[in-house]
Order: structure tokens, then sequence, then C-alpha cells
């Protein structure tokens, strides 16, 4: 049993990561998990982790299906934008 839970609801798995654009030494990866919600819906979990020298940072995001959507539509909005 964990000592803490990550993300509201059950995680129920684990569907990957993604590696973020390095500007420095600091390495960011999003690790993307299902989560059974408390309602019991389907949700998605994101977990951003930043790892540096002497330096660690999680920030863990529940989003329901609603949110999850909606936060897709805004990186589908950004790549059909024309560059400035």
């Amino acid at each position: 049993m964990a000592l803490f839970k990550l993300f509201k609801g059950k995680e129920i798995g684990a569907l990957g990561q993604i590696d973020a654009l390095a500007k420095t030494l600091i390495k960011t990866k999003v690790n993307v998990h299902k989560l059974g919600l408390e309602d019991g819906s389907v949700g998605v979990g994101l977990n951003i982790v930043s790892k540096g020298f002497l330096s660690y940072s999680s920030l863990p995001i529940s989003l329901n299906e609603a949110q999850a959507k909606e936060l897709v539509n805004k990186i589908n909005e950004a790549f059909s934008l024309k560059s400035l």
C-alpha cells in the first residue's frame, strides 16, 4: 500500500511518458496514467517530473474526461495556429 496517492481517484495503469525538450541541465518528463475516478468515470493523470543537479520536482495533475478533452483540443489548436 502506498503512503500517499499522487492522483485523485485510483490509478488503473501507466500509459507511458513523454520527454520534454531540454533547455538546460534539467530534464523534464510527463508521465501519463489512466485513472478510475471516485464517481465511477475514467480520468487521466499527468505527472510532470523534473530532475536536475541536486533537485527533483513532481507535479501530479488529475483530469476528468471533459478536462482531458479540453487539454487535447488546446494542444491541437496550438498546432493549427500559423507562425507569427
